[in-house]
């Protein structure tokens, strides 16, 4: 009886023994997984993902209790594949949060440099008043008169005349485009009216004092009326860039504007294809940017002038079928050459035609 027994506890002892030895061992990295940092913040991050992982383990271990090793097997496998995904989804939504942060911070960059870019365009319009007054109140400064002298500088000084006036005059007509109410243009007109024909004359000595201070009233004119103008300076600045990005004009900025200089306008009588191109793009700039009236002045390469009325008419046409509602023309004949009439090519670099965007700030 007593070997009996013995033999009984021997043969439970060995049966307890072998079904712990048999415990699978995925079920310890199952619990290795669970207690890694990890899965411990896919918890909170991860709730669902880690919830499901929970219930593929508690399913394994109740498997295993019930002698179910192979199915403990399985439902290990897939619990220690839950808890995997819930990492990686712990970490994708760290990832969302991270990106959300960096568009947040983007956003903020964003706008301070607007708000950079607003301060850097009056701070530039600022400037560039400054610079115009500046050169206003040094062309209004006294001149010493200049007396008669040989003459060949008194045809230097009669050119120079011919070139002042001729700059006064665009000058004087791009205030009135900007305000063509302004009593003193009308003044300033007759005076330069006066000029030319008192250049034409060739009489006297050269009135290179005159041309000076009408062209110094001109300019004056212009900035007052851009000064009582309530447009922000840095619309110039912005149509420039605008106009350059083609690539193909080459815009640049004078007193007067944003200048668009063309050449080689026609073949015969007719209009390129290339310049046709050219004068749809200014018109069309135009028409988004009314504020801009269109000052069209032709140059002539030699005495006698190239551009005839009826081509300035196709010019002009052009510009307002693409959309240009103000435009003015100003004949400026070869007062104003880019070069020597004697040097070689010169013809080819004088004749031109110059759109201005007259600027109204």
């Amino acid at each position: 009886m007593n070997a009996l027994r013995v033999a009984v506890l021997v043969l439970a002892c060995s049966v307890w023994s072998c079904s712990s030895a048999s415990r699978p061992r995925v079920l310890s990295q199952v619990e290795a997984a669970r207690d890694a940092p990890a899965a411990r913040e896919a918890a909170s991050l991860a709730p669902q993902a880690f919830a499901r992982a929970e219930q593929l383990r508690q399913r394994s271990l109740r498997a295993f209790d019930e002698g179910d090793r192979g199915g403990a097997q399985i439902l290990g496998e897939h619990a220690l594949a839950a808890y995997s995904r819930a990492v990686i989804l712990t970490r994708l939504v760290k990832a969302q949060h991270e990106l959300a942060r960096a568009k947040k911070r983007l956003v903020k960059a964003q706008s301070e440099l607007g708000t950079l870019d607003e301060q850097l365009a009056r701070l530039s319009a600022e400037a560039d008043d400054l610079e115009l007054r500046v050169k206003v109140a040094r062309d209004a400064e006294p001149l010493a008169p200049n007396a008669p002298s040989t003459p060949e500088r008194e045809r230097a000084r009669r050119a120079a005349a011919v070139a002042l006036a001729s700059q006064g005059r665009l000058l004087c007509s791009a205030a009135s485009m900007l305000d063509a109410r302004r009593p003193t243009l009308t003044d300033a007109m007759t005076r330069l009216d006066a000029l030319d024909k008192q250049l034409a004359s060739k009489s006297g000595p050269a009135p290179i004092d005159d041309a000076t201070r009408l062209r110094s009233g001109c300019l004056r004119e212009l900035s007052e009326v851009r000064r009582r103008s309530a447009k922000d300076g840095g619309i110039a600045d912005a149509l420039l860039a605008e106009l350059s990005q083609p690539g193909t004009l080459f815009p640049f900025r004078d007193d007067r504007g944003v200048v668009v200089t063309l050449r080689d306008l026609f073949a015969a009588d007719q209009l390129k294809p290339e310049a046709q191109e050219r004068l749809a793009l200014l018109g069309r700039v135009a028409r988004a940017h009314p504020q801009f009236p269109l000052l069209v002045v032709f140059h002539a390469a030699g005495a006698v002038a190239s551009f005839e009325p009826r081509r300035s008419e196709v010019i002009v046409g052009a510009l307002r079928k693409a959309g240009a509602a103000r435009v003015e023309t100003r004949n400026a004949g070869t007062a104003l050459p880019v070069v020597e009439s004697k040097r070689k090519g010169a013809a080819e670099r004088n004749e031109r035609v110059e759109i201005i965007f007259v600027s109204p700030a």
